[in-house]
């Protein structure tokens, strides 16, 4: 028995060892709410469970220990990644919250985050549960990093502008997206302003564009909404605008959207822009697999 485990920033007195077959036994809607009941079963996630008014609190964590760590990407690179999962699939609706990356050496490293569920959940219900939880964040981890599911963020970068990039940005970084401010990344030699902007728009999952001051993405936009065809995202203070050109464009394309904001519903609008490029994309990929032949099995 150990003294104290954290839970959500909560202190407990006891922890206790116990086994799947064990927990079984206990009425998990009356269990003491002092007690954090340590999880202790092979083949099964770490994990610890507390019970918390009618929820139970169950925190999962993911030992990744490097020396032995034999995944594609490097153990800290997925960490992150995992971390990034977390956030997405809460934004998904999964009950996570909580999420911790420990990494206190190079051989040691852990992911730690809540699952929150029932107090009435059946044993089996509950067994299911964490592993769905735990697979869903590997798998998502992996996703992400397998399809490059990151954002090109464009608009006036200096000033009050860049201010306002990077205010977009600590937006989609919450929500676990990986995010690239083009004057923030690298330039290459013989590599152009547009050809840099086009390689980091392909390899994103979608582009934003804060459209409220006329500055360089004027040029890049119809590059990549028309040229490149990337799924964009426009945002613009109501009231204020670059210009009228593209105006038509979002008539005429369905792959960009335009949302208005103010100063106190920027976030609002960045989730609904967000949930937008979803439907269109999901609503894309069923017509290439209804109409392509190679997409069909």
């Amino acid at each position: 028995m150990t003294d104290i485990h954290n839970i959500e920033g909560e202190e407990y007195d006891d922890m206790e060892d116990i086994s799947l077959s064990e927990l079984s036994q206990l009425d998990l809607t009356s269990i003491d709410e002092n007690i954090t009941y340590n999880i202790f079963e092979d083949n099964f996630p770490q994990c610890y469970v507390n019970r918390v008014g009618e929820t139970l609190l169950i925190r999962i964590e993911e030992h990744i220990y490097t020396k032995y760590w034999f995944h594609k990407y490097h153990a800290s690179v997925f960490s992150e990644a995992m971390i990034k999962a977390i956030k997405r699939l809460r934004l998904d609706g999964f009950p996570f919250s909580d999420e911790e990356f420990d990494e206190d050496d190079d051989v040691h490293i852990f992911v730690r985050w809540t699952l929150k569920v029932p107090s009435n959940i059946d044993i089996e219900s509950l067994k299911e549960s964490v592993n769905y939880a735990f697979d869903s964040v590997f798998e998502r981890a992996n996703a992400m990093l397998e399809n490059s599911d990151s954002v090109l963020i464009l608009g006036k970068d200096t000033g009050d502008g860049l201010a306002l990039l990077k205010r977009i940005q600590a937006h989609l970084e919450n929500l676990g997206f990986y995010t690239y401010i083009i004057k923030e990344q690298p330039d290459v030699i013989g590599e152009s302003v547009m050809q840099k902007v086009l390689r980091f728009g392909l390899s994103s999952r979608f582009v934003i564009v804060e459209n409220s001051e006329p500055t360089g993405h004027l040029y890049e936009f119809p590059h990549i909404t028309k040229f490149a065809e990337l799924t964009t995202i426009v945002l613009q203070r109501q009231g204020d605008g670059a210009t009228w050109m593209f105006e038509d464009l979002y008539h005429k394309l369905n792959n960009v959207e335009k949302f208005e904001y103010t100063n106190d519903t920027l976030e609002d609008n960045i989730n609904i822009g967000i949930e937008w490029a979803k439907k269109y994309l999901k609503s894309f990929g069923n017509y290439q697999k209804e109409k392509l032949p190679w997409f069909q099995k």
